[in-house]
């Protein structure tokens, strides 16, 4: 028994220093990327970052909180990523607070691609319901290409079956646990031995093996508040790198969203598009030692495209503002802040107003 004991001991006893160091240093609660990367030195926290900006009241409507059975008119319309999913600092709400009337499409009935989505919703009674002048169709740069190809222009998404999602969605909800719930970190799991695995491996790779995250040091320590030394980027930001920077994929992307407006705008709508710069991209600039044939340039090319629709230059508006602010995105996480909430919001109103104007 006593040796039994003994060999117990020698192999829980890793097991347990390593618990209690996570469970000291390592904050389960952050960004996404300290979370995929299980980085324990996280010097400037999103939750510190997003507790500065106070919420605006709620004023935007989200499609499954409205009543589908009777017609709706708004302003505008919003469909994308989890970039339009930020709720009370998000720009839709933000719009809302300044006057125009939003309606979301919610991520759960956009799905795993927005743009497919917008199509169906143009092919069904969707529009005959809901009455908007402006469409702005959101998605993230990594995905800008990959949800561009392979499209189908003859499937639909009716109202009906948008309330059919609503309630599947809701009753699979009041079943599951609350996807806001913290992370908790078990004493046998795979992040017991991650967390000081990845640590130990960031102090001499920029992404340790199996990671999700990379750490580049950085040549600008004033990026971020609390002045980090390094910057966290998604590993699929650089993976997808030679997708985005191909000549013909951006052609096509550009020729989809100018159907898509074609198609908008025989309803007597407005497309506007405006697509989220994955985080590498704009920080780039600022890596310490760059990672040779690993250079951007998605945004570059797609801006010498012809376009019948609305562009949101985000990238030149959002690499300009970090110049001269901190927290453009957050240091921990793929999103921007609401600093990078607000200028898209910014930019959206003007348009629209400066448009109304010369009409």
């Amino acid at each position: 028994m006593k040796k039994f004991i003994i060999k117990t001991s020698f192999f829980v006893a890793p097991f347990l220093l390593f618990y209690f160091i996570n469970a000291v240093f390592y904050r389960k609660n952050e960004g996404d990327l300290a979370r995929l990367g299980y980085i324990y030195n996280n010097p400037s926290p999103s939750s510190e970052v997003a507790a500065q900006y106070k919420p605006l009241e709620e004023k935007y409507i989200r499609i499954s909180e409205a009543d589908l059975d009777q017609n709706i008119k708004v302003d505008i319309l919003t469909i994308g990523d989890s970039f339009s999913e930020q709720n009370l600092v998000g720009y839709q709400n933000m719009l809302a607070n300044k006057g125009f009337s939003v309606g979301h499409v919610d991520r759960f009935l956009s799905e795993e691609n927005p743009i497919q989505v917008l199509i169906e919703l143009i092919n069904s009674d969707f529009f005959d319901r809901i009455k908007t002048e402006y469409v702005v169709l959101e998605t993230v740069e990594r995905f800008a290409v990959d949800r561009t190809s392979e499209l189908s222009f003859t499937q639909s998404k009716s109202i009906d079956s948008i309330k059919t999602q609503i309630k599947e969605y809701e009753e699979k909800n009041l079943k599951s646990t609350n996807p806001n719930e913290l992370q908790k970190l078990e004493f046998f799991s795979d992040a017991t031995v991650k967390i000081p695995l990845f640590n130990f491996q960031y102090l001499f790779l920029n992404r340790p093996f199996r990671s999700d995250v990379y750490r580049f040091k950085s040549e600008n320590n004033y990026l971020f508040s609390n002045n980090p030394e390094d910057l966290l980027f998604y590993k699929e930001d650089i993976k997808f790198l030679p997708k985005k920077n191909d000549d013909k994929n951006i052609s096509q992307a550009n020729k989809v969203f100018n159907k898509i407006n074609q198609l908008l705008e025989k309803k007597g709508i407005k497309l506007i598009v405006m697509i989220a710069p994955d985080k590498y991209d704009l920080y780039y600039p600022y890596i310490k030692n760059k990672p040779k044939g690993k250079e951007p340039l998605f945004f570059e090319k797609l801006e010498k495209e012809k376009k019948e629709y609305l562009y949101i230059p985000s990238y030149s508006i959002l690499s300009d503002m970090i110049k001269k602010e901190k927290d453009v995105y957050f240091y921990d996480d793929t999103h921007w802040t609401m600093k990078g909430s607000y200028a898209m919001f910014e930019f959206i109103y003007n348009m629209i107003q400066n448009k109304k104007a010369v009409e």
